[in-house]
């Protein structure tokens, strides 16, 4: 059975099955609210619904005035409900790619730098920020999509995860030219148009579409402030020279490392990452974040801006979940 969903405060609507979740009705609508991981995990498809019914996948009931995760809920009638609608995205169309392997190179002891090309008439359209479904021998994971232009591949970094089943499929010898398949664009983490300065907050490989959006701000020549600040837990950890380069070539771009565990060979920041942020400026007011990383780190991080005095309007987020 279908059901009439209407979005507020953009005034759109859209049909949506009983046995689809609202987002991917949505989404097959053409239609981009806001998500990331579409598994329950990060909650940044977090929607108040407005009128109306809906179900979780464990059977749970909302009704007006309940928040409701549109990746884990089903409409059970016509629905209204409070979300984030991007136009930005409204000509993007998700689909599923043929890639082959440019080149597999070990960026650090435990990370993957993937890059990958695509036919010239497929190309995906993505934003940086957005992240793409990589399928290779059955298996599919999500990653984030770690440069601005698409005309020189799809780079992806890649943590090797410990018995991770991926993880054995590219941390194996993997050859120049393999096929695999891609599906994407994905997620609703790009930057927006702005003048305030922006902090970008990023955990472990969450550095990847920190890089594509930095990429892209320094290509349009953008003014902004940009200040980067990449946790790790050792200083053997960090992967890239590339924050360094930017801020000793770019007056606009500060870069600020930060080591979680107690490395004695690191002589720079120590503690977790969001903390570094907080010690270094009073008021966030005035500024945009994105963070990319754990949920653990996004909700600590998110809790402790808001409180010091970030619009939760102006904090963007993509959650990296655990999968193997």
């Amino acid at each position: 059975m279908s059901h009439i969903i209407k979005i507020f405060p953009s005034s759109i609507e859209f049909s949506g099955k009983d046995d689809e979740s609202i987002l991917d009705s949505a989404l097959s609508a053409g239609i981009h609210l806001e998500h990331s991981c579409k598994n329950g995990d990060c909650g940044v498809c977090e929607s108040e619904l407005l009128a109306g019914s809906a179900v979780d996948a464990e059977g749970k009931l909302y009704g007006e005035g309940d928040r409701i995760l549109t990746c884990n809920c089903k409409p059970r009638s016509s629905l209204e409900l409070h979300a984030h609608y991007f136009p930005e995205l409204a000509g993007q169309v998700k689909r599923v790619v043929p890639c082959k392997v440019s080149s597999a190179m070990m960026a650090s002891h435990d990370v993957l730098k993937l890059i990958l090309r695509t036919p010239p008439t497929s190309k995906t359209g993505f934003l940086p920020g957005q992240y793409i479904n990589l399928q290779f021998k059955g298996v599919t994971r999500s990653y984030s999509i770690a440069n601005a232009n698409e005309n020189d591949g799809i780079e992806l970094h890649i943590r090797n995860v410990p018995n991770g089943q991926m993880s054995s499929l590219l941390f194996d010898a993997l050859q120049e030219n393999t096929l695999m398949r891609l599906e994407g664009p994905c997620g609703t983490f790009f930057i927006r148009s702005s003048e305030r300065p922006i902090i970008f907050l990023a955990g472990g490989t969450g550095f990847a579409p920190v890089k594509a959006m930095v990429e892209q701000l320094l290509a349009d020549k953008s003014k902004r402030e940009i200040y980067i600040y990449w946790g790790m837990p050792t200083a053997k950890d960090f992967y890239s020279d590339l924050p360094s380069e930017w801020s000793s070539t770019f007056d606009n771009v500060h870069f600020i490392p930060v080591v979680s565990s107690n490395d004695d060979s690191w002589v720079g920041r120590k503690g977790f990452v969001h903390h570094a942020i907080m010690e270094d400026f009073n008021s966030l007011e005035s500024f945009d974040i994105y963070a990319c990383g754990s949920p653990l780190m996004i909700d600590a991080s998110k809790k402790d801006f808001i409180a010091n005095n970030l619009s939760v309007d102006n904090f963007y987020s993509d959650a990296f979940t655990a999968s193997k």
